[in-house]
C-alpha cells in the first residue's frame, strides 16, 4: 500500500468517525429535548404552578403551550412534538390523536361570572333587560362552552338571552371582556373565576346536574409515554401533596 493510498483511506475514516460522533450528538439532543405540555388556556395559572413546583423540586423542564383547545390540536396533530396534553376527557379521546393513557387531575365546574358594575343574584337575571352582552366560550374551542349552552337550553333561557349572547374562542377571553367591563355577565370555570375574583363583581355556580360533568385529565400521547420524563412527570402530578393543593385551591 503506497503513501497515498494510506493517506485517503485514513481521511476517509476520519470522515466517517466524524459523522458518527455528529449522529451520536444529534440523537443525544434529540433524546435530551424537554417534554412538551400543552392545555387550555383556562388552565394556565394552576398548570404553570405544578410545573414551577416540579421544576424547582429537581424534576426536568417542561415547555408549556397554551391557547384554545382547537389550536393545541392543531399543533399537536402538526407538530408530533407534544407530550402531554391537559383537557376534558371525553375531548381528548375523540380528538383523533393517539394517547397511551390519561390521569385524572378533578372536576371541571361552570360559573356565571358578572362584571364589577352588575349584580346578579341568580341566572335568571340574564333574563333582565340591562343584562345586554353576555360572554361565552366557543364550543368549538372549550368545553365551556358547550356546557354553558347545555345549561342555558335545559334551564329555557338560551332562546330568550340568544341575542346577547358573544362567543369568544377561550375562557380567559371572557374573563378578560368582565374585567373591561365590555360584558356584562359570561361563563367562564371555576379555575379562572378563582384567580380574577377580586377583578370581577362575583360569581354564580349554576346547577351542574344541566351540564355533562367535566372531567379534566391529563393525556400522554403514544410514543411518550415510556419516556422516563414523562413517568417521573406524571407520577409527581398524580401523587405530590403540593398538587392537589394547588389543583384545590384551582377549583379542580
Amino acid at each position: 500500500m503506497n503513501h497515498t493510498t494510506s493517506t485517503m483511506k485514513g481521511v476517509r475514516m476520519s470522515r466517517w468517525f466524524f459523522a458518527l460522533i455528529l449522529l451520536i450528538v444529534f440523537q443525544s439532543s434529540v433524546l435530551a429535548e424537554p417534554l412538551t405540555l400543552a392545555a387550555g388556556a383556562g388552565y394556565k395559572r394552576p398548570l404553570a404552578d405544578i410545573i414551577q413546583q416540579y421544576e424547582a423540586s429537581g424534576g426536568d423542564k417542561i415547555n408549556q403551550i397554551y391557547g384554545n383547545m382547537g389550536q393545541v390540536m392543531m399543533q399537536a396533530k402538526g407538530s408530533g412534538t407534544i407530550a402531554l396534553i391537559v383537557g376534558e376527557s371525553t375531548f381528548l379521546k375523540s380528538s383523533g390523536l393517539q394517547f397511551a393513557s390519561f390521569h385524572d387531575l378533578g372536576a371541571g365546574v361552570l360559573v356565571l361570572a358578572f362584571s364589577k358594575e352588575t349584580k346578579l343574584q341568580t341566572p335568571e337575571d340574564l333574563l333582565k333587560p340591562e343584562i345586554t352582552r353576555v360572554a361565552l366560550p366557543d364550543e368549538k374551542y372549550a368545553v365551556y362552552g358547550k356546557a354553558a349552552k347545555a345549561f342555558l337550553r335545559n334551564a329555557k333561557m338560551f332562546e330568550k338571552i340568544e341575542k346577547k349572547l358573544l362567543f369568544l374562542k377561550a375562557v380567559p377571553q371572557v374573563s378578560a371582556y368582565l374585567i373591561s367591563g365590555e360584558v356584562e355577565a359570561g361563563f367562564i370555570n371555576l379555575t379562572d373565576a378563582l384567580y380574577v375574583k377580586d377583578k370581577i363583581g362575583g360569581y354564580l355556580t349554576p346547577d351542574r346536574s344541566m351540564y355533562q360533568p367535566i372531567k379534566i385529565v391529563v393525556g400522554a400521547l403514544k410514543g411518550y409515554e415510556e419516556k422516563p420524563e414523562t413517568k417521573k412527570f406524571l407520577s409527581f402530578v398524580t401523587t405530590d401533596p403540593r398538587v392537589k393543593e394547588i389543583l384545590k385551591k384551582s377549583g379542580l
